[in-house]
């Protein structure tokens, strides 16, 4: 069958796109090419016991399943448009600190400004800001440690999170009740992102993960 016949299909095209909704390019790329494949098979099968051409197009794309539950199936084992952008932040960060080392100065300078504040006798901004650069020197620090195995960036994560519920902690207490719409804004994007990332790592096979998917 000729593939130029099979893509100009409007049922065929319908589906495809509803099958291929919040896709990368290249995951949907992927996703044409193999249901091209399979629903010219389908319909030749179809040709060769018998049906006319128009039945053989309706029995060829009811082979398909309905493309919601496709959808479904391709989004949880392919990228998603999210997870590819979020994907190339990743690797615009770690490229970044990587090639401008001295951004590693800006927690050394929010460390040196809490211990001012602490001395000060301005515990709250202060506490909070001392906790924040050690976090932050730890990222800065993380494209030079070597972390490079997913043991090994499972430590470095369990840190990292107990860092930033230390830091949440000490910015809402004692009156995290009455901030609480504003600890779960703060949160609700911390996991929005972190469930990106775990969904990138699942996805991904190891050898692909970029230096920064590691932490």
């Amino acid at each position: 069958m000729n593939p130029t016949h099979i893509e100009s299909t409007p049922a065929l095209e319908n589906w495809l796109s509803r099958a291929t909704c919040r896709l990368s390019g290249e995951s949907r790329n992927r996703v044409r090419s193999e249901i091209l494949e399979h629903y010219e098979s389908a319909f030749e099968d179809a040709l060769a016991r018998g049906s006319a051409p128009e039945q053989a197009s309706r029995t060829a794309l009811a082979s398909l399943g309905h493309p919601r539950t496709a959808n479904r199936q391709y989004r949880q084992v392919l990228l998603t448009a999210g997870e590819a952008r979020l994907l190339r932040d990743v690797k615009w960060e770690s490229g970044m600190i990587c090639s401008h080392p001295k951004l590693c100065f800006i927690p050394g300078a929010v460390l040196w400004v809490g211990i001012w504040l602490v001395a000060t006798g301005r515990t709250f901004p202060g506490w909070p800001l001392i906790v924040g650069s050690l976090g932050l020197g730890l990222l800065f620090a993380a494209p030079f440690l070597p972390i490079y195995t997913p043991s090994r960036a499972r430590i470095f994560r369990a840190v990292r999170w107990t860092w930033l519920a230390t830091v949440l902690a000490l910015a809402f207490w004692p009156d995290y009740l009455k901030q609480s719409w504003l600890l779960i804004s703060c949160g609700w994007v911390i996991l929005w992102i972190e469930w990106n990332l775990f969904s990138l790592r699942r996805k991904l096979p190891i050898a692909q993960w970029p230096k920064h998917l590691y932490y």
